[in-house]
């Protein structure tokens, strides 16, 4: 089949565009499920916030912004085509949401997670305790959130760009599995100048 005319730059340049836009789609639902999870008394809650400020929503946001951008550049491209702008579209994501998220934990300081990590004991243990479990096992969930919470030793420049390119794989074979969904060929009629 014969390649898609299409302005690799446009595609580039767009892509990172929408990838900054998913991005801070990302930093605002990893603040909302903060603040969500430090102040509920509902475990459903606390157990809900993260799959949908961590997966659904990101997931959706990203679907809406690929569908926009196969618009933008004419609503047709094959797999390598739309490999790179979702590569493009998810790495810039990435790395303003990790950048973001970061930036935001230091400006908060500690107290967030600390209020978080005290709240989610308070909400597990008072859940444990009208399950009717004993104290063995209310201390052995506080453990693990405790645990969860744990601070992290820190880190060497081997460890960070080591997980930077763990992060770039998966990125792209997120890519690649996205672009296999959307990539959409024009019609065997269909040519170059025809819209």
């Amino acid at each position: 089949m014969a390649e898609i005319e299409l302005d690799q730059k446009k595609l580039k340049k767009t892509g990172a565009i929408y990838g900054l836009i998913l991005g801070m789609v990302m930093i605002l639902a990893g603040i909302i499920s903060f603040y969500l999870m430090s102040s509920t008394s509902n475990l459903a809650v606390v157990v809900g916030t993260p799959v949908v400020f961590s997966i659904l929503l990101p997931l959706v946001a990203a679907v809406v912004l690929i569908f926009s951008l196969r618009k933008k550049i004419n609503g047709y491209w094959d797999l390598r085509q739309a490999t790179t702008g979702i590569f493009i579209l998810f790495l810039v994501a990435y790395f303003v949401s990790t950048s973001g998220s970061i930036a935001y934990l230091k400006a908060a300081g500690p107290g967030i997670k600390v209020h978080t990590k005290e709240n989610l004991i308070r909400v597990t243990s008072s859940f444990l305790e009208k399950q009717g479990a004993d104290q063995v096992e209310i201390d052995a969930a506080v453990d693990k959130v405790n645990a969860g919470f744990a601070e992290s030793p820190d880190l060497k420049i081997g460890d960070v760009i080591m997980g930077y390119l763990q992060a770039v794989i998966i990125i792209f074979v997120a890519a690649l599995v996205f672009a296999a969904i959307f990539k959409r060929e024009p019609p065997v009629y269909f040519k170059a100048g025809d819209e």
